[in-house]
C-alpha cells in the first residue's frame, strides 16, 4: 500500500503546482487584457478625431454644391417678364420714393395683363402709387 500512498501524494502536489499555475495564469491574461485596452483606447480616440477631420471637408464641400440658381419668367401675351428685372425696379422706385425709409421686405404682385407690378414694402399697406411698369 506504500507505492498507492506516494502517488497519491505526487498526484496532490502535481495538482497543488497546477492550481497555483492556473491561478496565476488568469492574473496574467487579465493584466494582459487591461493593458491592451489601455493602449487601444487612445489609438481609437486618435482615430476618430482624424476621421472626424477628414469627414468634416467633405460635407462642406458638398452644400456649397447644393445651391441651387433661379430664374422666374413670366410668359404672357407673347412676351417674356424676367422677375429679376420687375423686382429690381420695384426697389429703386422704393428708394426713390422713401429716401428716409430702410427697405427690409418687399412683396410684388405682378398683373401681366395691365403690364404692371404692384408692391407692398416693409408689410405696410400699399399705396396704388407703389407699382411699376414694365
Amino acid at each position: 500500500m506504500a507505492p498507492r500512498k506516494a502517488s497519491v501524494k505526487t498526484e496532490t502536489a502535481a495538482a497543488v503546482e497546477t492550481s497555483k499555475t492556473a491561478d496565476k495564469a488568469p492574473a496574467v491574461k487579465a493584466e494582459t487584457k487591461t493593458t491592451a485596452k489601455a493602449a487601444k483606447a487612445p489609438a481609437k480616440k486618435a482615430e476618430t478625431k482624424a476621421a472626424a477631420e477628414t469627414k468634416a471637408p467633405a460635407r462642406r464641400t458638398a452644400a456649397k454644391k447644393a445651391e441651387l440658381k433661379t430664374e422666374v419668367v413670366i410668359e404672357f401675351g407673347g412676351r417674356q417678364i424676367d422677375t429679376e428685372e420687375v423686382l429690381e425696379s420695384a426697389k429703386k422706385d422704393f428708394a426713390e420714393k422713401h429716401k428716409d425709409a430702410e427697405l427690409k421686405s418687399i412683396h410684388l404682385y405682378i398683373k401681366p395683363e395691365e403690364s404692371v407690378a404692384y408692391y407692398v414694402a416693409n408689410d405696410g399697406i400699399g399705396d396704388p402709387e407703389d407699382k411699376v411698369e414694365f
